[in-house]
């Protein structure tokens, strides 16, 4: 349900990313006259955007992987090269949901403010952190999934045929 409610925040934050930029498209081609403050715009949505797309396209393994090694091996030793692999997910998503938290408290402890509207960019890092933060659980979540399918023996998948749709009803 939040990966869900994170998506629709993105598409709603790049909807209106979309709609201020085609207004500023139309009033420099029409008056000459651009829309003051869009970059400033454009710099508080798009972390939003960037971290809202991150935990559905996690969960549902979107994300580039190579299966090539674990493919050519027997069904338990490919599922334990899965399985490190999501594990080495895990390890670099943490660490760039740490760096996101450590760059957003210094945003808000230094109130940034955007250059041109002078508007506060905390808030949108924080959101962006959080979403961010999220990811941790649901990589969690695809690593026990393939934990289970190692236990079992069972041989390595295509993308699609991973995602385990009780568990895409918790998301």
């Amino acid at each position: 349900m939040f990966g869900r409610m994170a998506a629709c925040i993105g598409i709603v934050c790049l909807l209106a990313l979309s709609v201020a930029i085609l207004s500023d498209a139309f009033m420099r081609g029409a008056f000459n006259k651009p829309i003051f403050g869009l970059s400033d715009f454009v710099e508080i949505v798009t972390p939003v955007i960037v971290a809202s797309c991150l935990p559905l396209a996690i969960f549902n393994r979107q994300n580039i992987t190579v299966r090539f090694l674990g493919r050519a091996m027997p069904a338990r030793p490919g599922q334990l090269v899965e399985l490190v692999g999501c594990l080495v997910a895990l390890l670099v998503i943490t660490g760039i949901a740490w760096e996101l938290w450590r760059y957003a408290s210094g945003v808000m402890e230094y109130g940034q403010y955007t250059w041109l509207l002078r508007i506060p960019v905390w808030p949108s890092w924080v959101l962006a952190t959080l979403i961010f933060a999220f990811c941790i659980p649901v990589q969690a979540l695809v690593c026990l999934e393939t934990w289970r399918k190692l236990q079992k023996g069972q041989p390595l998948e295509s993308s699609e045929e991973y995602v385990d749709h009780e568990l895409e009803e918790a998301l």
